[in-house]
């Protein structure tokens, strides 16, 4: 695969039958499954290898909404990998239940449901570095471990149901998540091409809307160049999607697809937080049950985190959104095994290895819950928190518009108008107060639940965004409530597409990479045939 930097690079070499406009694990997929292919691709990433301050101040931004809690320049990478350069590696598909139209959830409903995506999922899990993409998050965890059978006492299935969470693993690095920037050069392709420090200004279109002519690129000096493709595909994330969208409208007033004045609507993200605290001396059990377990695929050893979720019924009868919930061991500053990642990385230095050689119990004790037990390694720990996740319900009011500034490029920065709702913060304290019931059912200590997460509790919620933004571009059949249909393509304009997650049209409780990249497989092929 050749990388390139726009400036070296011909006005007639940028053209190609697919130009794919952000390389994180959406376009990064695109990408991938397209090579070896009779199509010309061209992968356009407005970073470079590194991170650097020039670039990322492209991620300014105007916030009127909801307090985020990480800073936009931190959470939205422009560099090559995209958002897999910071990600934590959790993943998990959406429920059944997510693709329903749920009549306690405004403006719930995807196009089609789970089972069109599920043989992607699989596909996804390989470009993932996870040892399967689908069965995994229930009942059928037990099934791929041949020596292991699950706990005797079940959880109350009226309620809570069990739950699993994947951890990516990078190839080139067991103990990373997987990295794209990383894995981009290695495929080899001669169909496929990358060019960098190439950002999007503008998406021209002929005079009606409905066909995209050319792209106008920038390149690092701020030089205008255009690229010419048969069919485009925006993967630039959840915000950067409708904000070019919106801003490419010298020729369409208001914006590409936006002749319903959705685009920029319903704008979700995860809302998490710390419920609750156990004893770190006395709920040995319980984090043994609900903790990590390292499991033998094909592919080789994962790791996988049990938690909890809330049950489709409760979901039904009271209301409530998809909920997840788990054990979060807090290590201490002392704990010794950021240290033996270091050291197994030829990353030698004294303090680490007095930190090692310091803890030989904790040392044998990881080697036989590893080894033998293939549990998660223990840790000295500062404290141990319990933990939540909850969806939103999409509202038209929670949008993404353009504001009154401009980037250096000229590119209006987008407004950002994120809503947040009581739903989400009933739902969150009837889950707390379930899974305190069901630790005391089950035998456990229950978790010490913060005052603001107590049922009937007054307090503001202390819960933030969990920098997963998405649902500003939804999915739908429908032009008047969405932006692209259900081949992901923009309604009303034969050629542009959009992947990522602000094609959700809600984002259940999971995280979303593992949906982003199984819907970007399936675009793929689309664009394949």
């Amino acid at each position: 695969m050749r990388i390139d930097d726009p400036r070296a690079v011909r006005d007639t070499d940028l053209a190609a039958d697919i130009a794919v406009i952000g390389s994180g694990p959406a376009g990064a997929t695109i990408a991938a499954e397209l090579a070896g292919s009779a199509l010309r691709v061209l992968l356009v990433e407005s970073g470079g290898p590194e991170t650097a301050p020039e670039t990322d101040e492209l991620n300014d931004l105007e916030n009127i909404g909801a307090v985020r809690a990480e800073p936009y320049r931190n959470a939205r990478n422009r560099v090559l990998g995209g958002s897999s350069h910071t990600w934590s590696g959790r993943c998990a598909p959406l429920d059944a239940l997510d693709f329903a139209a749920r009549p306690w959830v405004a403006h719930s409903g995807w196009p089609f449901e789970f089972t069109e995506l599920a043989p992607y999922l699989d596909r996804a899990a390989a470009h993932l570095g996870l040892g399967y993409g689908t069965g995994f998050t229930g009942d059928r965890f037990w099934e791929q471990l041949a020596d292991r059978t699950p706990p005797p006492q079940d959880l109350d299935r009226r309620r809570l149901r069990p739950y699993f969470w994947q951890i990516s693993r990078d190839p080139g690095d067991p103990f990373d998540s997987m990295r794209f920037g990383a894995q981009l050069p290695n495929i080899a392709a001669e169909n496929v091409r990358i060019v960098l420090r190439a950002t999007v200004a503008h998406i021209d279109t002929d005079p009606g809307g409905t066909q995209v002519l050319a792209l106008r690129l920038a390149d690092a000096d701020g030089k205008m160049r255009t690229l010419r493709a048969a069919r485009i595909v925006l993967a630039t994330g959840g915000i950067e999607n409708a904000r070019l969208l919106l801003a490419s409208d010298r020729t369409v007033p208001g914006g590409l697809g936006n002749r319903h004045d959705v685009v920029g609507r319903y704008l979700l993200d995860h809302r998490c937080g710390v419920i609750g605290a156990l004893d770190p001396h006395t709920s040995a059990a319980a984090r043994d049950r609900f903790g990590k377990y390292v499991v033998r695929t094909r592919t080789g050893k994962h790791t996988f985190l049990h938690g909890m979720a809330l049950s489709p019924d409760i979901q039904s009868a009271e209301g409530l959104l998809n909920c997840g919930l788990w054990i979060q061991e807090v290590p201490a500053e002392d704990d010794p095994w950021e240290s033996v990642k270091k050291l197994l990385r030829g990353q030698v230095n004294l303090h680490d290895a007095r930190t090692v050689a310091s803890n030989p119990g904790l040392m044998l004790a990881g080697a036989k819950r590893r080894l033998i037990d293939h549990t998660g390694l223990p840790h000295k720990l500062e404290h141990v928190e319990l933990r939540c996740m909850v969806e939103q319900a999409p509202h038209p009011d929670s949008r993404i518009t353009l504001g009154d500034k401009v980037d250096r490029l000229g590119t209006p920065l987008p407004r950002i108008d994120w809503k947040v709702h009581d739903q989400e913060d009933s739902t969150v304290r009837r889950a707390a107060a379930l899974v305190a019931a069901e630790f005391t059912r089950l035998g456990f200590a229950p978790p010490i639940l913060d005052e603001w997460a107590r049922e009937n509790s007054c307090l503001p919620a202390q819960l933030t965004d969990w920098a997963h933004p998405s649902g500003a571009t939804r999915m739908s059949a429908d032009p008047r409530t969405g932006v692209v249909d259900a081949d992901c393509r923009v309604h009303g304009i034969g050629n542009l597409y959009i992947a990522g997650s602000s094609v959700f049209p809600t984002n259940g409780h999971a995280n979303p990479t593992l949906t982003i990249v199984a819907l970007a497989v399936r675009l793929a092929d689309l664009l394949r045939r």
